[in-house]
This record gives C-alpha cells, sequence and structure tokens, in this order.
C-alpha cells in the first residue's frame, strides 16, 4: 500500500514539472513574439536606412529603388500638409507613428522622393521629430562655429561636432547635403535666434558649409 502512494505521488510529480515546462515554453514564446514585434517595428520606423538605401538607388528606376529598400512607395499622404510640402515630389514614404509640431500632428519622418520619365533623381529624409518642441529646430546652447567643420571631414565627425543629427538628409547625383535647423539665446540680449547650417558631401567628405539666419519672426509679422 505505501508503495502505491510512493508511486502516486511520483507521477504527480511528473506531471506538475510537466505543466510548468509547458507553461515556460508557453510564456517563452510570448516573450518571443513581443520581441518581435518591438524589433519589426523599430525596422519599420528607421527613416534613416530607408532614405539611405533609397538614396543609393539615385539614378535607378522607382522600381528597383523600392525593391532594394524593400518598401512600396505612396503617391500621397494621408495628411494635407505632407501633401503640400510633397507638391513637387510624385513619390513618399512615411513613419507610421506620429509626433506634433506646433500643435498639428504629422509623421515623424517623411522621405520624398524626386524622379524624372521613372528614374530616383533626388532623395530627400526630414526628421520631424526634431520639431516636435520647437518649430524652430534643436536648441544649442550657443552658435556653432562652421568654421570647425573643415574639408575632408566626414559624416561621423561632422555630427560629433555639431552635437546633433540634421533636420533633412538629401540624397542626389551630386552627392549628399546635411540641413541642420536649431536655435539659440545670445547671452548678453536674451534675443532668439534661428540658424539653418547646410554641410554638402562628395563621396562622403565634405565639400561645403554655409550657414545662414532663419529669421523665422517675419512670417508671424506678416498677414496676406
Amino acid at each position: 500500500m505505501a508503495e502505491e502512494i510512493v508511486t502516486e505521488h511520483k507521477k504527480k510529480l511528473r506531471i506538475s514539472w510537466k505543466a510548468v515546462g509547458i507553461i515556460a515554453g508557453a510564456a517563452a514564446a510570448v516573450i518571443a513574439v513581443i520581441v518581435g514585434i518591438v524589433l519589426f517595428s523599430n525596422w519599420r520606423n528607421n527613416g534613416t536606412a530607408y532614405a539611405q538605401k533609397l538614396g543609393e538607388e539615385v539614378g535607378a528606376s522607382v522600381e528597383t529603388a523600392q525593391r532594394y529598400a524593400h518598401i512600396t512607395l505612396q503617391t500621397a499622404s494621408s495628411y494635407s500638409c505632407i501633401n503640400m510640402a510633397a507638391e513637387e515630389y510624385p513619390h513618399l514614404f512615411e513613419s507610421t507613428r506620429k509626433t506634433e509640431v506646433l500643435g498639428v500632428r504629422i509623421p515623424q519622418w517623411v522621405i520624398y522622393i524626386g524622379e524624372t520619365k521613372n528614374v530616383v533623381t533626388e532623395v530627400r529624409y526630414y526628421d520631424y521629430k526634431q520639431l516636435q518642441k520647437f518649430g524652430t529646430g534643436v536648441k544649442a546652447d550657443q552658435k556653432i562655429d562652421i568654421q570647425g567643420i573643415t574639408n575632408g571631414m566626414n559624416q561621423d565627425a561632422v555630427h560629433q561636432f555639431v552635437g546633433f543629427q540634421p533636420l533633412c538628409t538629401a540624397y542626389s547625383s551630386a552627392g549628399i547635403t546635411e540641413s541642420y535647423k536649431y536655435w539659440c539665446k545670445d547671452a548678453n540680449t536674451d534675443t532668439t535666434f534661428s540658424y539653418t547650417l547646410r554641410v554638402e558631401y562628395e563621396d562622403g567628405i565634405v565639400k561645403n558649409v554655409d550657414e545662414t539666419e532663419d529669421l523665422f519672426i517675419v512670417p508671424v509679422l506678416k498677414v496676406k
């Protein structure tokens, strides 16, 4: 009788461990699915990577560029303001995530593609998430000294010197142009200044730099 009780107890114990294994396996599968979804979402929202791939296909057909980047380009956005910005570009590809700029919801980033006779001529990537706090761009501690960006520097070196990523990166047959939009305050007058810094690259190396002051107050003062 005692042996039967011990045997029955062992059977129950084995069944319990099997159940634990099943539960653990199911939990691991759920975690794997969640991780996969997160990774896929992050991959799908990597606008920089998509823009780089499309930029490598400047001069190729639109169909070839789409296949190379593993995407399907759109002919219009569901956001009217993006369609207005994309007026001269027949194709675009936008983030599924949203941001808010001056109270208006738009995609976090948008890639605009120019073409002539079905050949990709230009790819422009805009990181609109940069504008979610300030419509005038990134807040900088001080005006950037463009003398520090010298011919021969590569993109990584320029990014490190500037301290933040460009708002727009444009790819064309002439090379790559990065445009940084930022603002800062004069320490003496407390006046706000906004600037657009442009860096042109040829074969990945800086060939030209210029900076202009963005008189953002002017449109505010004018009513047509």
